[in-house]
């Protein structure tokens, strides 16, 4: 599952690369503004690295796409950390069990951190956290299939037992349709269920915020029509830019601007980029059981084409355009798409995307909104 940042970060320095894309310059200036901000990522994969690998957060790697050091080097404050079970790998009578399992692995993992990191429930503790320099944990589950086993009852008291254990959102459907809705992986494409209404309303007076990326159209606009509160798409990209259905389009990136939520741009080529997905396609069945190391091997010895930092930031401002600058937020897939764009190969560069969003013209206060103010607005608001 992880990536080898070292190839990586060859790459981005070659001859070719160098010839391709200008010199990015991160000023003193850049550096100063994006220390001083909120940073905050609303979705990485790490866990599964944690949980079923020993990847150990603390210590710097040379592969994986997020640790302790490298968070600290890329100004990042705070990382929201999937819980994912997949279904196909584990019987459907456990996963609520392992979901749960997961949850006390990342909070053990935050206790044992010596203070480094903190688990975090609140917009405010976010605060507080980098307040004492300390980087914050996070929480979201991957998929309402981890409601399952149970009546729908019982069900209820699991979404429950999740926000009682500090779990921030819950993304409505995985790449496998869930109690609540169908999945963008899925056909005929389902939308919101008549449990899944009452799990809505429910996440809401818990103060859990929904999740939509990884929904299907019709589960999206059924939400649309019910949600009280800000929904987030924590993962998704821009479809008017790449056409992919797990992007949003311009009605969605406007309904959730209406509904005062944010969409959390993916950092993963193959949702910023038409060319690169199309150029993966014929490697689907090769790469369907590898781990993303395995795939960026494959992907570099295939001489896939190059996406750039630029293009992430044509869909930041693509969104921002469309749906308003308080509506557009980060969302890496770090450790859980196989690669970044050259220029943002790991957490630790994350200053280059604020030097490129200064090079562009954004304000001050517009980046610091993008860098993590919106999405601790969405939590605010929904606690």
């Amino acid at each position: 599952m992880r990536t080898s940042t070292g190839a990586l970060l060859a790459c981005a320095l070659c001859a070719a690369c160098a010839a391709r894309q200008p010199a990015l310059v991160v000023t003193p200036q850049d550096l100063q503004l994006h220390q001083a901000a909120v940073v905050v990522d609303a979705h990485a994969d790490t866990t599964e690295a944690m949980f079923y690998e020993n990847y150990d957060l603390l210590v710097l790697h040379a592969d994986g796409h997020l640790d302790l050091p490298r968070m600290k080097e890329g100004g990042l404050d705070a990382e929201f950390f999937s819980v994912l079970v997949h279904p196909e790998s584990v019987d459907l009578t456990q996963f609520f069990a392992t979901a749960v399992k997961q949850i006390n692995f990342l909070q053990a993992a935050a206790r044992n951190s010596s203070g480094r990191i903190a688990f975090a429930r609140n917009a405010d503790e976010v605060k507080e956290n980098k307040s004492k320099g300390v980087l914050s944990m996070l929480i979201g589950v991957e998929g309402g299939h981890m409601l399952l086993p149970g009546t729908d009852a019982e069900q209820l008291a699991h979404l429950k037992a999740f926000s009682d254990r500090g779990v921030r959102y819950l993304t409505l459907a995985w790449s496998s349709s869930s109690p609540i809705g169908g999945s963008t992986a899925e056909g005929p494409q389902q939308g919101l269920t008549a449990f899944g209404k009452t799990a809505v309303a429910e996440m809401e007076r818990l103060g859990m915020v929904i999740d939509l990326s990884h929904g299907s159209d019709p589960l999206f606009w059924d939400v649309i029509r019910v949600a009280k509160k800000p929904l987030l798409l924590t993962h998704s990209a821009a479809r008017a830019l790449s056409n992919h259905p797990r992007n949003a389009s311009d009605a969605m990136i406007e309904a959730v601007a209406r509904n005062g939520g944010a969409v959390c741009v993916d950092f993963s080529r193959t949702f910023l980029d038409t060319g690169f997905r199309k150029a993966t396609q014929p490697l689907l069945q090769k790469t369907k059981a590898m781990h993303n190391s395995e795939k960026v091997e494959l992907y570099r010895r295939e001489k896939l084409p190059e996406v750039p930092l630029s293009t992430l930031v044509d869909h930041l401002e693509h969104v921002a355009r469309v749906g308003g600058i308080d509506h557009v937020c980060l969302g890496s897939d770090f450790d859980g798409a196989p690669m970044m764009p050259v220029g943002l190969e790991d957490v630790s560069r994350l200053p280059n995307l604020t030097a490129m969003l200064k090079a562009r013209g954004w304000t001050d206060d517009n980046v610091r909104k993008v860098l993590g103010e919106n999405v601790l607005r969405v939590l605010r608001v929904s606690e």
